[in-house]
């Protein structure tokens, strides 16, 4: 535990000391918000749902840009280097990045509240509210393991770019920024099958208290699974390359 509190105390040191990384990917969801979902009435079936797109969208943003593209900056960091020849486990370290993610993810998911209540004069009660966190931080898991394979595929250069090549067609095509019934046809029938769509569902069903479609559990399920094998291949394949 000792190192697991030393590792998030460096992340958000190393975060907090550098606003103008971390600001921007707090505040466009409840910018974004603002401008889609604060346009629908609030006494309208969606505008509620809204909220839960757009906290969604602020989790997985969390992950490509500050988890994501943070691990591909660390990785050319020398300091980075000189951890990983350390007789110490790597476990502490990646537990602590997904930590300090959680936390900037909830702050921007807070925002978009925030945002709704100003400007989209809709408001959830306590107990949707505190679902809808609670999701975020299990959709953060399957979110954060994307992140650290963007994070392992890509240089940092290269990392900004091919996050916008990731995200923004998945939160597209997820139903974050238009509800379901919005989308051409075309794109709702491919919708269903993105991981964004299956967080956005089980973040609709807490707002609305229901249990997502079993299909959308499972998928979700896959998805978890397969980041997770992906990340660990990405990690060994880095490991060997940079160390042998």
């Amino acid at each position: 535990m000792k190192q697991f509190f030393a590792h998030a105390k460096l992340h958000l040191k190393r975060l907090l000391r550098n606003p103008a990384f971390w600001a921007p990917t707090i505040l466009f969801p409840a910018m974004f918000y603002s401008f889609f979902g604060a346009s629908m009435s609030p006494d309208g079936a969606y505008s509620q749902l809204a909220i839960g797109s757009f906290a969604v969208y602020a989790v997985v943003g969390i992950a490509f840009y500050q988890f994501g593209v943070g691990i591909a900056q660390d990785r050319e960091d020398p300091f980075d280097s000189w951890m990983h020849t350390l007789p110490a486990s790597a476990l502490p370290n990646g537990l602590a990045q997904m930590f300090v993610a959680i936390l900037f993810a909830l702050s921007a998911v807070l925002l978009v509240l925030a945002a709704s209540h100003v400007f989209g004069k809709t408001t959830l009660d306590i107990n949707q509210t505190l679902r809808l966190l609670g999701i975020c931080v299990v959709i953060a898991l399957p979110a954060s393991l994307l992140g650290i394979a963007l994070g392992y595929s890509a240089n940092a250069k290269a990392a900004p770019a091919l996050a916008n090549l990731i995200f923004l067609p998945l939160a597209f095509l997820g139903a974050l920024w238009l509800p379901p019934i919005a989308l051409p046809k075309i794109i709702a029938d491919i919708s269903v099958w993105t991981p964004t769509r299956q967080m956005a569902e089980f973040a609709w069903a807490a707002i609305g208290n229901t249990i997502p479609d079993t299909n959308f559990m499972l998928g979700l399920a896959a998805y978890t699974t397969g980041f997770a094998l992906l990340v660990m291949w990405l990690v060994n394949r880095d490991k060997k390359k940079r160390f042998g």
